[in-house]
């Protein structure tokens, strides 16, 4: 995977994981929920992109402290892979679900992991915020419960 042995740092990458604060683990918890994306206070008047993202965030963090205090590209980008590819799986599990068949669920799941829109989320670190939404949706859809007697058009 070229996306994962890639070593250089993307300009957006070195401004919301490199270089701040919120993201090396250095900023109390209870203030990560009051900054913006890129560790800017959202409430004291100052500049703010105002993208509230704390989840994604607290995941740098997590890497951060996983790696030892130091921040490395290569980690970073495989657990955007790994959780495009949980994506792609419960994508599978969701479309099974919905009684599609399992041939075409493999092709729906399939095309889902390698649609090229998906580059940017899986390349970009920024982009994990948009990865992780999609496992939220999908896990919510997932445990929603459905009709005791549905029956769906779209099985083969």
């Amino acid at each position: 995977l070229p996306c994962v042995a890639y070593s250089e740092w993307y300009i957006d990458e070195l401004f919301a994981a490199v270089r701040n604060a919120d993201a090396r683990g250095e900023t109390p918890l209870r203030e990560v929920f009051s900054h913006d994306f890129w560790g800017n206070s959202l409430w004291t008047g100052g500049w703010t992109h105002k993208s509230y993202r704390p989840l994604v965030v607290l995941s740098y963090a997590y890497q951060y402290a996983f790696n030892g205090g130091v921040f490395k590209p290569h980690p970073l980008r495989a657990f955007n892979v790994g959780l495009h590819s949980a994506n792609s799986l419960l994508l599978y599990f969701l479309l099974r679900r919905f009684k599609v068949g399992w041939r075409w669920a493999c092709l729906g799941a399939g095309l889902f992991a390698t649609h090229p829109a998906h580059c940017e989320n899986v390349i970009y670190l920024v982009g994990r915020a948009d990865a992780m939404a999609t496992s939220c949706w999908l896990l919510a859809l997932l445990t929603w419960p459905l009709p005791a007697t549905s029956r769906s058009p779209w099985r083969c």
